[in-house]
This record gives C-alpha cells, structure tokens and sequence, in this order.
C-alpha cells in the first residue's frame, strides 16, 4: 500500500528510530552504522595519506594506501547494502558519519612521516575491530547471520591489513595492541 508521507516525514520516522535503537537498546544495525561512520572517516584519512605520504616508502606507500581506501569503499558498499537488504537504514549523511564514528581525522596529519601515518591507520583498525567483533556478537545473539557473516568478512580483513601495517613498522602483529597485552601479575 503506498505511503502519502512527505521525503522530511520518512526520514523523520527514521531519526525517531535511529534514537531508540541507539538510547534504549542498541542493535547490530544500529552498532554497523558506527562502522561505517568509521569507514567513512577512514576513506578520508586514507586518501589524505595516498596524497601526501613523502619520503623513501612513497611508491609502495602511495600504492598501499590506494589499496586500501579501494578494498574500504567495497567495504562500506557491502555492509550498507546487507543494512538495507535486512530492512534497516544505513547513515548516508557527513552529519551522521562525524556523529557515530569513533575515529578522529586531522588536516595536519598530511605533514606526518610515512611511519607515523601507517601507525594511525594500524590504531584506527584496531578501534574498528574492536567494534566490529561486538558487533559480530550482537548480530549472532540476535540471529542476524546474513550481517554476522558479513561482519566477520570485514574483520578478517581488517586483521589481514593490521598484520601487514605492523610488518611495514616492523613489529609483530599484536605488539602495542591494547587488546592483546597481558597483566604480568596474571602470568
């Protein structure tokens, strides 16, 4: 049955919802939109790095970060289309994706050295893998398997690019990861 409402109706009814699923109790959905608010940011920082990276790494660097801000958009393209697939609205607006993301981006970040930029681009990983295996978890719990699958797709690939970022640095891949560190009192 068509609906007579108004665009600014519909998207009304949606902000309404988009409040309760985040306030009350938040869904996977809802949790997948801090995602993608992040992937968002990160096609930023990623294309700032792309532009700017200097030094003796540029051509790999250049190359890399162009890869990753490609493999990012396929990202964010997937996991909004499970959304709306399953009935749910992505975020689709700068305004919402400053709002949910948990990543930070800063203008002078282009004037960093190449190591410093693929250590900002391992801690926002990091952050958004973290998010993601939560919401993993909400999306199994809640019998969402579709988007839990896609979910762990994502992760997997975010684990794929921290491993090679923390071998550029020449670090193990864990090493400096706060979700990996150990108490020594618990040793």
């Amino acid at each position: 049955m068509p609906t007579n409402k108004t665009p600014q109706e519909k998207y009304e009814e949606e902000l309404k919802q988009e409040e309760h699923d985040h306030l009350h109790k938040p869904t996977a959905a809802a949790m997948t939109n801090h995602i993608l608010a992040n992937i968002h940011t990160m096609h930023v920082k990623l294309h700032q790095y792309h532009w700017y990276v200097k030094g003796p790494h540029f051509f790999a660097l250049h190359e890399k970060f162009e890869e990753l801000y490609d493999e990012n958009e396929e990202w964010f393209d997937k996991l909004a289309e499970v959304l709306l697939a399953n009935g749910h609205k992505p975020i689709s607006t700068t305004e919402k994706y400053l709002k949910y993301s948990s990543l930070k981006e800063d203008g002078a970040d282009k004037y960093l050295s190449a190591e410093r930029m693929v250590e900002n681009l391992v801690d926002d990983y990091r952050v958004t893998r973290d998010l993601t295996t939560h919401t993993i978890n909400m999306a199994g719990e809640a019998g969402q398997f579709v988007l839990e699958d896609t979910l762990i797709g994502y992760k997997d690939a975010i684990d794929k690019n921290i491993w090679m970022l923390q071998a550029f640095l020449g670090k193990e891949t864990h090493e400096g990861d706060p979700a990996f560190e150990t108490d020594e009192d618990d040793e």
